[in-house]
């Protein structure tokens, strides 16, 4: 694959104005080499000889759909099976989460115009206190572990000689080895995104330089009422052997369980003013939260297990039953983890609201997540949560452009940006649901017409049905 060159114009669409306009019907969208050379009605784009033309009467295009927290996993490093499911479902940007190292290949090949797939930003290993949440679960990821001053500066030259865009922070980290580290990549410009850390207040972090926090983990104490103890209490997490991660779980939940019964709306609303002032994003991954909260959104007879290796079932049950759901839960806590879920709902409104950045992430493939088509889930989340149809998708639009540094060359439909675009066959601004009404994606100016993302579909699930055992693992 080569990029084309040939010019191509979308007629007869309408698009929509992410940055909160009204939508303009009937226009014409431009592409040359890869780039948005025009955007208007017909009369006043000249559409060069030898463009390929698509009538786009009736359909909506809008900018190519960015999810910002990944982990992109591929059957047997396939480049056709989830970079080729992204572009499919509209998603043509992605910020990894996880750096391994095909990511990189992945990356060069696609900006080459060697392989079909999304535009990439990607981590370094997760950077994590001892022990590691993840340092007893069968894994192939790298894991930086640090737990001095020194190790933290370290683990930033690491990421960035390893070609990573920006530091990637977890759970555990102590507050020493923490702030050494945002220290150092403040003196090397990286940028650094991730977890809360357990040790650490949340307000001190705010402000500190993490760019962007993931999850609606550790969001609780630092807007209950009782800020101090609650703070303490999760400092005091101690995850036992045996699947660290599963028991954190649990213990974090308890937490999150009293922090929410003593919610204080002046305390949010302190907490996100903040955020506001400081111009830190928030990425709440609300899918991420429906499989590990509610059980029954891991289903098993999902048709889009066509997508996925066979022994993808057996996996995300073991997740669920011993990690998620800790080896089995009581009544009482599965109401209250139902419970939790609506105050994250609820929490991801209130940021809204106050003005607190939003970015639409999934963290697929976490268990119950489908990659590429896990992002219509998210915006349909965050509309069930409050925010406009409008609002949704600029989370996945205009506002990861700017968070990315790229607001310049993408995140809307006019001159000078990417054309990386989704044309639609209905209206999300009239229900989101709509942006999974794909009729064509442009990704890197390549027109993926409707029989070519059925092909695409197609050749991915070969693959994944194709794949033995030990090379789905990972």
């Amino acid at each position: 694959m080569t990029h084309d060159r040939t010019p191509l114009a979308l007629t007869h669409v309408t698009v929509i104005d992410v940055t909160g306009g009204p939508s303009q019907p009937d226009q014409t969208v431009l592409v040359v080499d890869g780039t948005i050379a025009a955007v208007g009605p017909e009369p006043h784009v000249v559409i060069p000889p030898g463009a390929r033309i698509h009538d786009l009467s009736g359909r909506h295009v809008l900018p190519g759909l960015t999810d910002m927290h990944v982990h992109s996993e591929s059957a047997g490093d396939d480049e056709r099976h989830f970079p080729a499911v992204y572009i499919a479902n509209g998603v043509t940007t992605v910020r990894e989460m996880w750096g391994k190292p095909y990511l990189h290949e992945w990356r060069r090949r696609t900006s080459a115009g060697e392989m079909l797939g999304p535009r990439s930003f990607i981590a370094g290993p997760i950077v994590d206190g001892s022990p590691a949440l993840w340092e007893d679960v069968p894994i192939d990821a790298p894991i930086t572990t640090v737990t001095t001053e020194a190790e933290a500066r370290r683990a930033v030259s690491a990421a960035r000689d390893g070609g990573a865009d920006f530091v990637k922070v977890y759970s555990r980290l102590e507050r020493e080895p923490y702030f050494a580290l945002l220290r150092e990549a403040a003196r090397q410009d990286m940028t650094v995104v991730g977890h809360r850390s357990d040790r650490v207040p949340l307000a001190e972090q705010i402000g500190s330089g993490q760019r962007s926090f993931e999850h609606v983990h550790g969001l609780w104490p630092a807007t209950s009422d009782d800020v101090e103890r609650l703070e303490a209490a999760m400092a005091r997490i101690s995850p036992q052997p045996g699947f660290y991660y599963a028991d954190w779980f649990r213990r974090i939940n308890e937490v999150e369980w009293e922090s929410v019964g003593r919610y204080s709306p002046a305390s949010a609303a302190a907490l996100f003013e903040r955020m506001v002032a400081e111009d830190v994003a928030y990425c709440p991954t609300l899918t991420m939260h429906a499989a590990v909260d509610l059980p029954e959104w891991m289903r098993l007879d999902d048709e889009r297990l066509a997508y996925m290796t066979p022994d993808t079932p057996a996996i995300w049950s073991f997740v669920r039953d011993q990690i998620f759901h800790g080896g089995g839960r009581s009544a009482d806590e599965a109401a209250k983890r139902r419970m939790l879920f609506d105050h994250r709902r609820a929490a991801v409104a209130a940021m809204d609201e106050a003005g607190v950045r939003l970015l639409a992430g999934t963290d697929a493939v976490t268990p119950g997540l489908f990659p590429g088509f896990a992002l219509h889930d998210e915006l349909e989340f965050m509309v069930g949560a409050g925010l406009t149809p409008m609002r949704a998708l600029q989370t996945a639009t205009l506002e990861p452009a700017r968070f990315l540094g790229c607001e310049r060359t993408s995140g809307t439909v006019e001159p000078g940006k990417a054309a990386d675009l989704v044309i639609l066959s209905a209206d999300p601004l009239a229900d989101i649901r709509n942006t999974r009404r794909i009729h064509a994606v442009v990704a890197a100016g390549r027109y993926v017409g409707p029989d070519e993302r059925r092909r695409l579909l197609e050749t991915a699930a070969d693959i994944a049905a194709a794949t033995p055992e030990e090379e789905s693992a990972r």
